[in-house]
């Protein structure tokens, strides 16, 4: 609720504060359909970023960035599902410049090539789209965080490696994780699946590796993981119960150490 909050007073701010923008943007292109423009505020400390070309919910919408300058290079950031992002990088080759956009979920670039002219009306035409959907709410529904399309990619993460241990071990053992217990802040903070699906893994390695280990599985009716600040694992009535903490190294020698103990 917090968040939600921030977010929301956030993009009041925008609101009520009108953008004195340069006369000029600079517009981009990757030559292969991807646009960029970008409208810098007088004080270069902020800009107007709108991308069209992509197949992504980001298209056609204005976001306002902040420019963050980190020796010559600059890095135009915003906020999109709980997170700040860097969404254009623009380094200083030799005088100036290259241009890169990062798509939210992406690690590779789009490069991108300025275009020989920059048309001042543009300015206009983003400022009053980046108002229009400022009223619509479309950038503060991006901006606010995403638990179901989190829980849906952890979900599917770990259930692939459920379908491992069927696949090496002949036997089901689903994981179950209490998503309730799982806050919004370490959702999108620490890849749940990796930590839960831990056991899982190792289980199916020990299959694999040592046939004998199969027929030890078939007791193994389900896995249960707690997201929590400890390190720890049970068998108990036929449940790993496993306790797993981001601080904790060497998870996986620990529960390897575990089942060869078994």
């Amino acid at each position: 609720m917090k968040k939600t909050l921030s977010v929301f007073l956030l993009f009041l701010s925008h609101s009520v504060f009108a953008l004195d923008l340069a006369k000029y943007p600079t517009e981009l292109t990757s030559g292969e359909g991807v646009n960029v423009v970008i409208a810098p505020t007088t004080d270069n400390k902020q800009a107007l970023v709108k991308v069209t070309g992509v197949n992504h919910e980001i298209d056609g919408v204005v976001f306002l960035t902040e420019i963050n300058k980190q020796g010559d290079d600059q890095r135009l950031k915003y906020t999109f599902d709980g997170s700040k992002r860097s969404l254009i990088y623009i380094a200083n080759n030799y005088g100036c410049c290259s241009y890169a956009l990062y798509l939210p979920d992406t690690k590779d670039g789009i490069y991108l090539g300025k275009k020989d002219e920059a048309k001042a009306d543009t300015v206009q035409a983003i400022s009053a789209l980046y108002d229009q959907q400022l009223k619509q709410g479309v950038q503060e529904k991006l901006a606010m965080f995403n638990r179901e399309k989190h829980l849906a990619y952890q979900k599917n993460k770990i259930q692939e490696a459920d379908d491992n241990v069927v696949k090496q071990c002949g036997t089901e053992m689903p994981t179950k994780v209490d998503w309730n217990k799982i806050s919004d802040s370490d959702l999108g903070t620490y890849a749940i699946a990796a930590y839960c699906a831990q056991v899982s893994s190792k289980v199916a390695d020990q299959c694999a590796a040592k046939p004998a280990f199969k027929e030890t599985a078939k007791d193994f009716k389900a896995i249960s993981c707690d997201f929590t600040d400890e390190l720890k694992l049970r068998l108990n009535d036929q449940v790993l119960n496993f306790k797993t903490a981001p601080k904790a190294p060497n998870q996986g020698q620990f529960i390897e150490a575990y089942l060869n103990n078994m």
